[in-house]
Order: C-alpha cells, then sequence, then structure tokens
C-alpha cells in the first residue's frame, strides 16, 4: 500500500481540503485563502491504533531506554494490536517472544506476556510451539497465584484445546477434568469459564467410540445451561454435531450443521472463520452422504476461505486441503490428489513437527497414492 494517497475537494470560498490516508490512518488539512492575510490552515488528523501504540513506544524507547518498564509495557501493547492483523502476527510473536525474555525479573508481566503469545501462535496455527509455551506459562502462574487462579485456569484450558489439536485426548481428558472440577468449584457450573472448560472436555471424549454417549449427554447439557442465541451455544451446536457424525447419524448432522450455516453467515457473514469452519464440516457430511460432487465444490470454496482467513500455512486450512485431496482420491482422481496431499504434509510438517503421528499418517497415505 502506498504510504498516503490524497483526495482534493473545492467549494465556491477560497477553501481547498486535501484528504490524506496513509499507513498512520487519515488525514483532513483545509487551507482557507484569507485577503491580505495569511491563509488559515485546519488539520484534523486521525490515526489507527496500531500507529498510536508504535509511536508511543518508541516515544518511551527514546526517553527512557529500551529496557525500561514503561517502555517494555508500551512495546506488549504494540504488540498485541499488531497481532490482530493476520499479515503482521509473526512480527508480533517476534516482538512477544522478545520480551517474554526481557521480563525475566517481572514474573507476573512477564507471564502475561506469554498469554498473549501463546494465544498468538494458537490463532497462527502453530500447535507444537503454542503447547510449549503453554506449559511454561502454566507453571508460571500455578507457582505465582495457585491452581485455582483464574489465569491458571484459562491457560490450563487453552493448553488442552492445543492437545487436542495435536490428537493428544488422552491427555487433554485428564488436564481438564482437574480444570472442569476447579472452575465448577470456584465459579459454579453455568459460568461462562466453567462452560467452555465444559465444551473442551467434552471435546476429548469425541476420539474414542465408546465415549461418545458420554460427550453427547455433556454438550446436550452445555445446550441446556447457555443461551441459545450466543456464541457459546453455537460453538457446543458444532461440537454436538461432530459427535452425531460419529456416532454414525449423518441426517442428523447434516440438518443442524446446515442450520449453523445459516446462522453463522446471517451474524457474520460468509467469510468469517466460524461460517467457514461450519461450512467445512457441512461439506464433510455430505460427502459421507454420497453427494461427493456437491462436496467437493463446497470443500474448494471453503479451501479458498480458509486461505484468505488463516494463511496457506495454519493447521486448519492444511486439514480442510487435506479433505479435499481425499475427496479427489476417493473419485478415482489421485494425480489431483496427490499435489494436494504433499503440500499439506510439508505444511503440517513446520507446524505439527516433523515426527507427529498426523504427518507419518499422511504419509503413508501418499505413498499409497503413488506420491
Amino acid at each position: 500500500m502506498a504510504f498516503w494517497g490524497r483526495k482534493k475537494t473545492q467549494r465556491d470560498r477560497p477553501e481547498v481540503t486535501d484528504h490524506i490516508v496513509g499507513d498512520f490512518g487519515s488525514a483532513e488539512i483545509t487551507r482557507t485563502e484569507r485577503p491580505g492575510d495569511v491563509p488559515l490552515i485546519d488539520v484534523k488528523l486521525k490515526v489507527t491504533e496500531e500507529f498510536a501504540r508504535g509511536a508511543e513506544f518508541e516515544r518511551t524507547r527514546e526517553e527512557l531506554g529500551p529496557t525500561h518498564p514503561e517502555t517494555l509495557h508500551a512495546l506488549h501493547a504494540y504488540a498485541v494490536v499488531l497481532g490482530r492483523r493476520p499479515d503482521r502476527r509473526d512480527d508480533a510473536v517476534e516482538l512477544l517472544d522478545w520480551l517474554v525474555s526481557a521480563r525475566a525479573g517481572d514474573e507476573e508481566n512477564r507471564l502475561l506476556t506469554l498469554n498473549d503469545l501463546t494465544r498468538l501462535l494458537q490463532e497462527g496455527g502453530h500447535p507444537a510451539l503454542a503447547e510449549q509455551r503453554l506449559r511454561e506459562a502454566l507453571a508460571g502462574w500455578e507457582r505465582l497465584r495457585g491452581q485455582d487462579d483464574a489465569q491458571t485456569l484459562t491457560i490450563a484450558t487453552n493448553l488442552g484445546n492445543v492437545l487436542l489439536g495435536l490428537g493428544r485426548r488422552e491427555e487433554a481428558e485428564g488436564l481438564m477434568r482437574d480444570t472442569v472440577a476447579r472452575r465448577t468449584r470456584t465459579l459454579g457450573a453455568t459460568h461462562p469459564d466453567a462452560l467452555s472448560s465444559r465444551n473442551t472436555l467434552a471435546g476429548t471424549l469425541r476420539g474414542s467410540p465408546e465415549r461418545l454417549a458420554e460427550a453427547e449427554r455433556m454438550y446436550r447439557a452445555m445446550l441446556a445451561d447457555v443461551d441459545g442465541g450466543s456464541d457459546l451455544a453455537l460453538t457446543v451446536r458444532h461440537n454436538l454435531a461432530a459427535v452425531l457424525i460419529h456416532q454414525g447419524r449423518h441426517d442428523e448432522a447434516l440438518e443442524m450443521y446446515r442450520e449453523l450455516v445459516d446462522t453463522r453467515s446471517r451474524l457474520k457473514g460468509d467469510r468469517d472463520p466460524d461460517t467457514l469452519v461450519a461450512r467445512h464440516n457441512y461439506a464433510v457430511v455430505l460427502n459421507r452422504l454420497g453427494r461427493a460432487g456437491e462436496a467437493e465444490t463446497l470443500i474448494a470454496e471453503v479451501l479458498e476461505g480458509y486461505r484468505r482467513a488463516f494463511g496457506h500455512r495454519h493447521a486448519r486450512t492444511l486439514g480442510v486441503q487435506v479433505d479435499l485431496a481425499a475427496m479427489k482420491a476417493n473419485q478415482g482422481r489421485a494425480t489431483e490428489a496427490v499435489p494436494l496431499l504433499r503440500d499439506a504434509i510439508d505444511g503440517f510438517r513446520s507446524t505439527h513437527g516433523p515426527d507427529h503421528p498426523r504427518v507419518r499418517e499422511l504419509t503413508g497415505i501418499l505413498r499409497q497414492l503413488g506420491g
């Protein structure tokens, strides 16, 4: 993007207004001619939060030095804002990683920095790195505030979600049963934080066929405890539909996903990540019901949406890419499937590590396809 763009307007009065838009934000500069006097200049400046936080960091670094606590605080605030932009997330991660080390003598702020670093690693699709940092944060908060503290239990829930993403459900289950018990005891079963942990715990049971009935009961109990129109209720319904798939109740799951797609699309738009997730799972069920052509068309659209929303090397994007490759292979089009699968394997090596079971599994499938 160019640093600035300009648009001029002129009225009947001897006045000219320049509109300037740039990385800093926007400015409106009005010049009014005054006969026999110098022109009157009026400037209205509106800066972005990113620019303002960056400027504040530069100011404190110049005035107080790079390691002063106020400078580090300003850097933390700047990195958090930077991390909201997918194209700058890696820069934010690098800044926060440095800041964790710089705050070695300030344990509470070091852990708060770790909180934001682990969140960005999760959002960026780096579960292996997120796990490492989450364990560091969990140990730190337990030492500082104890096992029942809100910060400790939030990090424990986040770690449970990452372990689920890495396919380590038994580890996640043990952690989440403890977390649910602590949050229920201290907050009550219907508190939003307790419900979030209950949702994660139910997710740990979905990978085991003999635990699906328990998972279904947990999700239905949660639906009775939450506001039906809340975002959490939609998430729970989504997860309940996944249980129905595992139980072979595909028609029920398809209807539930169709309703979720409609609701998510209406509330957040077609390109929102939550809408894309619902469309992805709707396509998976279509495929299981033998509607392969419809499923492939939809999954290809979802893959492009994931690439826009998360990037080409995000773990979620790679998972959808594997599903598209599988659909092509199952229709006898291995030559189309192999490049997609090979690229996904390369991506999973970077996000999950070269020895992760997912990488080994997909590598074996690739060999079977002749790739």
